[in-house]
């Protein structure tokens, strides 16, 4: 045996798979290679086939052992050497213990087996198998294990290599192997999947190679099958594999335990069938069976299933078959899924579930969505912690691929995840997309199929009076109208601009409108709606139409559609180029014109001037737009184009002030778009003009006419139309939006808009604007607490609540002598006076009849009505006003983003700082959005405004600095830091970089007198990370201040010692960050000041003056020398000059008064410090030293070598 040969058996054990395979295939192409040779050049003859003999029943699991040696020496004469050594070792190797052995040694005997079938023989095969897994000597319990698994794998091999059918084999192989599986199955069940699996590839062999003794071995197989009473999924697959081939009536002979003489999938044995797959156990009537034996789970099914599958999804399916519909539901879904199944039965119907849809014909394919299926599936997808969880989601997988490659049936699988057994909102939850990601496999087609289902729900309901049936049938509505804006939301959904029309058509007609008679010639318009729809949810379908038309003015058409003739893709717009907004007033046109259809609004003639005065105004600036080639002047046109039929779509609906947006968009167009001949005059009228708003001041004012109703569809148009006009906003129209954010006394939070429903809530990007559901704040807070606020909020209100119960209390007649006592008596107590209702109440009721009585009870009950409907609207009043303000909010995002390099950028700050400063438990919310527009959108901005304000950015970098000294608040310190961060960065783009000139010097000294604050006033908030992150960032800034910040590193020249520690931290940020820029020299000219300052504190220190630095200070500042030294040298690079600069002599004397000074001579850790500064600043001297030392090791090895050694004795031979 070659040496790479034997290499390769241990490769083929391995636990790899990949390697495995790899290995056998080699080891397979060598050895064939020579047995090629051997074939090629002699002749090959089998022997011939024993006759079958009565001790074969009896022995078959026994060899003799003459008999294997002629085997052996027969195979040796037709097999090369390292063959049969091969398959001696193959054989062996099959009884190995380990798992990932058998498997590959079983692979490459199947292969060589079915090469070299021209010089093997079933029967030698056989044989030999027997002899390599009987054991020789008494064996274990795992070495009897291991011989059972050689049998088992063995025969396998004789299988799969196709030994028992070649014209060498008899009846007699087949039988014996036969019975060795019958024996291992009955012995070891755990085995018996296993053995039947491979009787029935045996079987399927022979059914189709047609050999001669086919039918002698299938009536014998029968025979054998049918001995016993148990009934087995093993028994029943191997039943079936013989019925392919067997007579129509074949198992109307066999009697099968609890089952009738039927086909076992007959109709009238599916119960019986259903236990037999469900427990996998022997059948009660037997007796002799171990109940037990069969009810070790398996996590995977018994192959049993796919021949059950086989013969249901057969090209000619048996009629003697129950309906797949009712085995279905029988064996699977009212025995696995049921719910008193167990987990693990329930995984097998997963698989079961999974096989059959991959599987089935297209009708059969819904009936797999069975009820219990579904609550199983729905029940495991909704949580991840559920023991199903995954194999829940590995169905949903399988759906998704089925209708990837037959997408016509993703309509039929949809209907079925949100009909009857699944649930509408199924993705919601589940907590997936498998109903979108089945969506987006479909056609354009498939897709329009299942809008017209979504219409059939909306129509064809029942007529009805019960209120438990027209709710149901409200709620199906509300989820097809959910649907059919889900459809058009989702990108991923395949629809064309035809489908979407007639979809937004569908809901004008059913929100707008009420049909009078179907029309026949527009899709799901044919068919009136029963019953009617009511008011509410006629209102529901308005605004999905706004909000379907809101969504596609944010998408980008699926083709290239310009307006400008840019190329780009622009969102908003169909694929012809038209806005889809215009479209969308194009239906609502031609509905009010169609005779079928009668508008459910009624228009007065003011409001509908109003909307022709806008229709005229919009086809005016399409008109200016169509003459111009400018880009810019094209998407600010289509801006404003949408903003004005954004007002037409919603004064539609006839809703308060709505119809008002329409008449100041068209005195804003005639600012923004002027004619021609108006534009000619504009030079002679501009005296007279120049006290009129602009265009942009009047289109703010239109934006915030927008933002101001409760519409989340004008809310998002008003922010898009905003984008394309942010570079026209002036100082002006700027102030006016701003204005908005200094409102004061504002509520908890804004509650959402009417119209902001779960369907457009993914547009907002946060939850800013809703409020807390526990929030119940009264509008001014005091020292009193929540208590406090509502006794003076009710002391405010109870004086005009106290006068209505009067009035009323007088119009009964109760009220008069209670009222003249008050008046003659003006020296009642504080009790007295706090009880004036006390006093009325006082009156005797008995002197009021019944009806009277009521009639003051019905008076008073209506004093608190208007009591609490007055609070009531004055909470809803300041949320709406808190919902404006966040809605400004965005506005202002949006012209951070788009404008960074604004003027206007500085007019954003103050107000946005103050909004988030001033904020308290009712405005939390809002201020947070303010202060990330601060931190996140305006100080991290990649650009800084082009020119600015000089006294405007000078308050600001004051104001910041103030806020930073005097605030206590981490919070306050941290937003002050990154707004100052950005003012300085725009100081200092405006001077050049030039620090000396920025704000006219005025740059500077803001930061001197914060330096000084920090380090002189013991008060002072003032954080370092202010400084020093200032510094860091601009280096010029702090170099302007290194005198000062040098200056406080002495001793005693700052108040704490730990900002003296600070203040060296801060200049060694400047030298760092000076010695990487084309100033680096300007630091070598500013060590000698660092080293007389150093030399002055080492010699107060060691002197024990009264400005004498403690160890743990004398090391900070020793680092810090240390470290600015190190900089010094990468500033300058002449080691000369470096040194000069540190007047070296000094620091020298400086370390050695630290080394007799008794306050430091013991700190170690000084004196190493102070060594490493030396050598950093003269290394030549360490070089030099270096030398020295080295010199003098050399000398003395010198000296030592030149002594004269005594000599050593010298040992004589021995001879």
């Amino acid at each position: 045996m070659q040496v790479n040969n034997l290499q390769l058996f241990w490769e083929i054990a391995s636990s790899d798979q990949d390697a495995r395979l790899a290995s056998a295939n080699q080891l397979v192409q060598q050895l064939l290679a020579q047995q090629d040779v051997l074939a090629s050049t002699s002749k090959l003859t089998l022997n011939a086939a024993l006759p079958t003999t009565d001790d074969d029943a009896a022995n078959a699991l026994q060899v003799d052992e003459a008999e294997a040696d002629a085997v052996e020496d027969a195979l040796g004469n037709r097999t090369v050497a390292d063959l049969m050594y091969a398959l001696r070792r193959l054989l062996r190797g099959l009884a190995s213990p380990r798992e990932s052995s058998r498997l590959g040694f079983a692979v490459v005997l199947t292969e060589l087996l079915a090469n070299i079938r021209y010089a093997v023989t079933a029967r030698e095969i056989l044989v030999l198998v027997l002899k390599y897994s009987n054991p020789q000597v008494a064996a274990s319990r795992q070495e009897q294990k291991d011989f059972m698994f050689a049998k088992l794998f063995g025969i396998m091999c004789l299988v799969q290599s196709e030994l028992l059918v070649q014209q060498t084999a008899t009846i007699g192989e087949f039988k014996r192997c036969m019975r060795i599986l019958i024996t291992l199955s009955a012995d070891k069940p755990w085995m018996a999947e296993s053995c039947a699996w491979v009787m029935v590839n045996a079987l399927a062999q022979i059914q189709q190679k047609d050999v001669a003794w086919a039918q002698e071995a299938h009536a014998w197989m029968s025979e054998q099958i049918t001995a016993t009473n148990e009934l087995s999924p093993e028994k029943l697959a191997v039943l079936l594999q013989l019925s392919h081939t067997a007579p129509a009536d074949y198992f109307h002979n066999i009697a099968l335990p609890s089952m009738r003489k039927e086909h076992p999938l007959s109709t009238a044995n599916l119960p019986q069938l259903a236990r037999v797959l469900k427990e996998a156990i022997p059948a009660e009537n037997d007796a002799n069976a171990t109940v037990g034996a069969r009810s070790r789970w398996q996590p995977k099914i018994h192959f049993v299933w796919d021949l059950i599958l086989d013969v249901y999804f057969a090209d000619a399916a048996e009629s003697r078959l129950a309906a797949f519909p009712d085995f279905y539901r029988v064996v699977v879904d009212d025995t696995l899924f049921a719910a008193s199944s167990s987990h693990d039965r329930k995984s097998w119907g997963f698989q079961v579930f999974e096989r059959a849809l991959a599987r089935a014909r297209d009708d059969d394919k819904p009936m797999l969505f069975t009820p219990n299926f579904m609550r199983t599936l729905i029940n495991q997808l909704g949580n991840r912690e559920r023991l199903l969880h995954r194999a829940a989601v590995k169905a949903t997988h399988t759906i998704q691929e089925v209708v990837k490659h037959h997408p016509h049936l993703g309509f039929v699988l949809v209907t079925q995840l949100i009909g009857k057994n699944g649930h509408p909102n199924f993705d919601s939850i589940t907590k997936t997309k498998t109903v979108e990601q089945v969506l987006a496999a479909l056609d354009v087609e498939r897709v329009r199929e299942y809008v017209e289902h979504l219409g059939d729900i909306m129509c064809k309901g029942i007529a009805t009076d019960d209120e438990d049936e027209l709710q149901e049938i409200t709620n199906r509505r509300k989820w097809a109208l959910d649907q059919l804006l889900f459809l058009v939301r989702t990108p991923s959904v395949p629809k064309d601009d035809a489908l979407i029309l007639d979809v937004l058509t569908f809901l004008a007609a059913h929100g707008y409108f009420a049909l009078t008679k179907p029309i026949k010639k527009r899709f799901l318009l044919h068919t009136l709606p029963t019953p009617p729809l009511a008011d509410s949810l006629k209102q529901l379908t308005r605004q999905r139409f706004l909000s379907c038309v809101s969504e596609l003015a944010k998408q980008a058409p699926a083709t290239t559609a310009t307006a400008g003739g840019t190329g780009k893709k622009t969102p908003g717009v169909a694929q012809d180029g038209e806005l889809w907004l215009a479209k969308a007033h194009t239906i609502l046109v031609q509905l009010e014109a169609d005779k079928s259809v009668t508008s459910v609004f009624d228009h007065d003639a003011e409001i509908a001037a109003k909307l022709a005065e806008g229709v005229r105004c919009l086809e005016r600036v399409r008109k200016l737009d169509a003459k111009s080639d400018s880009a810019e002047a094209h998407e600010r046109s289509r801006a404003f184009r949408s903003l004005l039929l954004s007002a037409l779509l919603v004064s539609a609906d006839a809703a308060d002030g709505a119809s008002d947006l329409v008449e100041p968009l068209c005195a804003c167009a005639d600012k923004l778009f002027p004619p021609a001949a108006n534009s000619s005059r504009k030079g002679r009228k501009g005296g007279e003009d120049e006290e009129e708003p602009t265009g942009i001041e009047l289109l703010c004012d239109c934006l915030l006419s927008f933002l101001e109703l409760s519409s989340a569809f004008l809310r998002t148009t008003a922010t898009n139309a905003f984008e394309a006009f942010s570079q026209d906003m002036t100082k002006e129209s700027m102030g006016l939006l701003l204005s908005h954010l200094r409102t004061t006394d504002e509520p908890a939070s804004a509650d959402e808009d009417e119209e902001d429903d779960e369907d457009m809530d993914a547009e907002d990007d946060g939850e800013e604007g809703k409020p807390s559901d526990t929030s119940a704040t009264s509008d001014d807070e005091s020292d009193g607490g929540p208590d406090a606020d509502d006794d003076e909020e009710d002391e405010e209100v109870d004086e005009e609540l106290r006068s209505r119960l009067r009035a009323v209390l007088k119009e009964s007649g109760m009220a008069e002598r209670d009222d003249g006592e008050a008046d003659d008596d003006d020296d009642l107590d504080d009790e007295d006076a706090q009880s004036d209702a006390g006093s009325e109440s006082s009156v005797e009721f008995s002197d009021l009849g019944d009806d009277e009585m009521m009639l003051l009870d019905d008076k008073l009950a209506e004093v608190f009505r208007q009591r609490v409907s007055a609070v009531r609207d004055q909470k809803e009043a300041k949320q709406e006003a808190i919902a404006l303000r966040f809605k400004v909010l965005e506005l202002v995002e949006v012209f951070a983003r788009k404008q960074p390099q604004s003027e206007l950028m500085l007019d954003l700050i103050a107000p946005l700082y103050d909004l988030w400063k001033a904020r308290d438990e009712d405005t939390e919310q809002l201020a947070n959005k303010a202060r990330g527009l601060l931190l996140t959108r305006i100080s991290k901005a990649k650009t800084v405004p082009d020119s600015v304000d000089a006294s405007q950015l000078r308050a600001l970098v004051e104001r910041m600095h103030r806020e930073a000294r005097e605030s206590q608040s981490n919070d306050v310190s941290n937003v002050s830091q990154a707004i100052n961060a950005y003012l300085t960065k725009t100081a200092l783009s405006q001077a050049g970089d030039d620090a000396k000139t920025a704000l006219g010097g005025e740059l500077v000294a803001i930061y001197r007198a914060s330096l000084l604050d920090y380090l002189m006033r013991k008060a002072s908030r003032l954080r370092h990370e202010f400084l020093i992150d200032a510094f860091r960032r601009f280096p010029l800034l702090g170099w302007e201040l290194r005198g000062e910040l040098l200056d406080h590193c002495r001793p005693g020249a700052a108040t704490r010692a730990f900002r003296q520690v600070q203040a060296m931290s801060m200049l060694q940020a400047v030298l760092t960050q000076m010695a990487q820029r084309a100033e680096k020299t300007e630091v070598l000219g500013f060590v000698p000041d660092i080293s007389s300052v150093f030399v002055q504190i080492v010699t107060d220190s060691a002197e024990d003056s009264g400005a004498a630095l403690t160890s743990s200070h004398m090391k900070d500042t020793i680092k810090f020398v240390l470290q600015a030294a190190r900089i010094s040298l990468r500033a300058e690079k002449d080691a000369g000059k470096v040194e000069a600069a540190w007047k070296v002599k000094k620091l020298q004397e400086a370390a050695e008064k630290l080394q007799g000074s008794e306050r430091f001579k013991a700190s170690a850790s000084i004196h190493d410090l102070m060594k490493q500064l030396l050598k950093v600043v003269q290394p030549q001297a360490g070089d030099k030293v270096k030398n020295k030392k080295r010199a003098a090791a050399d000398k003395d090895s010198a000296s030592k070598s030149d002594a004269k050694s005594p000599a050593k004795k010298v040992k004589p031979n021995k001879k």
